[in-house]
């Protein structure tokens, strides 16, 4: 049974609970689903309007049993706050298509609510993107999933103010002889992520970005042997992960940094000498334009494709001509790591013997400094 003095520490606690500035407590809020954070602020008469000025919003279909509650739900928090109050974050999640007329109603009201940061991972079905979304100029944050051109009016992607852009779950056809360049109307775009991305109908995919920094890529492909142009100055971080390589269009990236490239190739493709050879090409292709790589992260996977190629590499020149350091991160599975010397040469010797080579097994990191570029570097790991 609590004390007398337990009931009073726990009143001065509360008190020093609801003193806390507004400001404060919305961002303790912010952490949860706005369903929980609502029901929070209905437990205490010091907190039971407040929910109606949180700046953030996050909405979850998977809370709710029953669609039509998520929606009613959704709709009563737009409908009774506080209409002075913008948006800074408004995130909603539903899994199944969504509904036209409750997704309209959604985006009218963070469009007038000049909403920063949005997050809209939902099946849009046969849906279309209001154009007032598109030009709303006060979204610096996008993410999308389920994307297609379709969706957006007249195909054009807009979102001028844009600085951050995760689209995943994309298809894009554009039947053309011209580049398809969908982000040029993006001029202060700084971070892309394009993930699980299918392409095709065009043979040149381009990313202008003059402002662009970080740039990732993941299982993400080119039909008909399209390739990438990236034009991009001010790149700084590229990230190519779980894809088959893809062709890149030789560009210049002088201020490019880090590089990190997992390619993933079926054990299919090392069956044909064709196919070995066309994946080793695509590879050294792309690291041609990602020359000026000072730390440079590959997969084992990456290294087998330039490993099962020897002939292509013996006419290669060493791209990374800038580099600094370089790890390669090797799967659980193998027993015994080997790197041939022909694969050393050509990922090292442009960078003198400076270079430092990180091999990572099993999160164990083994450090070496790579004096002679000439010998082979073999790891023994028991797993």
């Amino acid at each position: 049974m609590p004390t007398r003095r337990n009931k009073r520490v726990q009143k001065c606690k509360d008190d020093r609970f609801s003193n806390l500035p507004d400001e404060i407590l919305h961002q303790i809020l912010s952490f949860n689903d706005t369903k929980n954070a609502v029901q929070t602020c209905l437990l205490s008469k010091r907190f039971k309007n407040l929910w109606k000025t949180l700046p953030d919003l996050s909405f979850d279909s998977m809370n709710f049993n029953r669609v039509f509650c998520f929606k009613r739900f959704v709709l009563d928090v737009l409908t009774h706050r506080d209409p002075s109050v913008d948006i800074g974050k408004f995130s909603l999640t539903r899994r199944d298509r969504i509904d036209k007329s409750f997704m309209t109603k959604v985006i009218d009201y963070v469009v007038s609510h000049n909403v920063k940061d949005l997050s809209l991972p939902v099946d849009w079905g046969e849906f279309r993107l209001p154009q007032r979304l598109i030009e709303c100029e006060s979204i610096n944050s996008l993410l999308m999933e389920t994307f297609r051109p379709e969706i957006l009016p007249g195909h054009w992607f807009g979102f001028v103010g844009l600085q951050d852009l995760h689209l995943s779950r994309m298809q894009f056809h554009y039947e053309s002889q011209q580049p398809f360049d969908p982000f040029s109307s993006c001029p202060n775009l700084r971070s892309l992520y394009l993930g699980d991305c299918y392409l095709s109908g065009f043979s040149v995919f381009r990313i202008t970005g003059p402002q662009l920094i970080n740039f990732s890529l993941s299982n993400f492909i080119i039909a008909n042997r399209g390739r990438i142009e990236l034009l991009a100055p001010m790149l700084t971080s590229f990230s190519f992960e779980n894809s088959i390589p893809q062709c890149f269009a030789l560009v210049d990236l002088p201020a490019l940094s880090n590089v990190n490239v997992q390619v993933f190739l079926p054990q299919q493709f090392f069956r044909s000498n064709p196919t070995k050879q066309k994946a080793a090409d695509a590879l050294t292709n792309m690291f041609r334009v990602l020359r000026h790589a000072r730390f440079v992260t590959l997969s084992y996977d990456t290294i087998e494709i330039l490993a099962k190629a020897p002939n292509r590499l013996q006419h290669q020149p060493s791209p990374f001509m800038e580099l600094e350091k370089m790890k390669l991160k090797m799967q659980l599975e193998e027993n015994s790591i080997a790197i041939s010397p022909h694969v050393t040469a050509y990922l090292l010797s442009a960078s003198g013997s400076h270079a430092t080579l990180e091999v990572e097994v099993e999160s164990r990191a083994i450090h070496e400094l790579v004096d002679d570029i000439d010998g082979e570097t073999d790891v023994m790991s028991n797993v």
